[in-house]
């Protein structure tokens, strides 16, 4: 640690600095929480899409079996 003290114009320096990456975080939370969202939206998007898909594979599978007399 220094034991000068710290001057005037560096401490105003630092407290805008501080500010600034306070709004900074603030505005990167926000982001991320859209970024979660938009995430979430997909991962449900994806379920359904595997739903369907597993659907039409066995609607397929049973009309084959049932015109093939399987």
């Amino acid at each position: 640690m220094q034991d000068q003290p710290i001057s005037p114009k560096e401490f105003g320096a630092l407290q805008a600095d501080v500010k600034n990456l306070t709004q900074e975080i603030a505005l990167l939370r926000k982001d991320m929480a859209q970024v979660n969202a938009i995430i979430n939206q997909s991962k449900g998007g994806i379920y359904t899409l595997i739903f369907v898909a597993g659907l039409i594979g066995s609607a397929i599978t049973l009309g084959l079996k049932k015109l093939l007399g399987m």
